[in-house]
């Protein structure tokens, strides 16, 4: 019986936008760092490769993943500043069926959140929209392994797998990591993927149907 929904994060409840990746220049500006706009891109380029070289959100380590791919020799003002303005890539609003979804599965399950970052960001993230008090636990991995690592799911799941649910966008991160440890997923894409190993959904809202 499932009373545990784990749902990860960016691209499953809060939309990745283009425009969230000024946060990086907006860090430079503020740290009176000198920049080209190729500078901007190898600095994304280190944000996007972190996950394939590191097994662990450290701030350490994501510095020193980012100073692979550029000459700047950033340091960690540059880092936390970058930080805090990710934490503010929100939307004004969430949509108003998305939260109707969220009280709807608050009421049945006990939420908690699986997502590949630092808490404290993700924390004001869903604050800044006002859907934290649905979750009782945000688990990030800076003390265990990353997703798709079992021991993310394990932990999130508080070693209780049938009791859980996973809900996510990433086939590889979320739906097979999940699957791994014999967990039952969710896969939220617009691809009409079918499986007999977990449900496809193209619509957040398609919850209440399912759960």
């Amino acid at each position: 019986m499932i009373k545990r929904i784990i749902f990860d994060l960016d691209d499953t409840i809060i939309k990745w936008e283009e425009k969230y990746w000024d946060s990086i220049e907006k860090a430079l500006i503020s740290n009176n760092i000198k920049y080209s706009k190729n500078d901007i891109q190898d600095i994304r380029n280190g944000f996007d490769n972190f996950e394939s070289e590191y097994d662990k959100y450290i701030k350490e380590s994501l510095l020193e993943c980012i100073n692979k791919y550029t000459k700047l020799n950033l340091n960690m003002n540059f880092l936390e500043s970058g930080l805090e303005e990710f934490s503010k890539c929100t939307p004004k609003n969430l949509d108003e069926s998305m939260i109707e979804t969220l009280e709807y599965l608050y009421k049945k399950y006990e939420l908690v959140i699986l997502t590949n970052w630092f808490k404290e960001p993700q924390e004001k993230r869903l604050q800044v929209v006002n859907i934290r008090k649905y979750f009782k636990q945000i688990y990030t991995p800076q003390k265990f392994l990353m997703k798709p690592n079992k021991e993310a799911f394990l932990i999130a799941s508080e070693n209780k797998i049938d009791e859980c649910i996973m809900v996510g966008d990433s086939l590889n991160c979320d739906i097979k990591g999940a699957l791994n440890v014999g967990m039952k997923a969710i896969y939220l894409s617009e691809d009409k993927q079918e499986s007999k190993d977990y449900i496809t959904i193209n619509n957040f809202n398609k919850l209440k149907e399912i759960l």
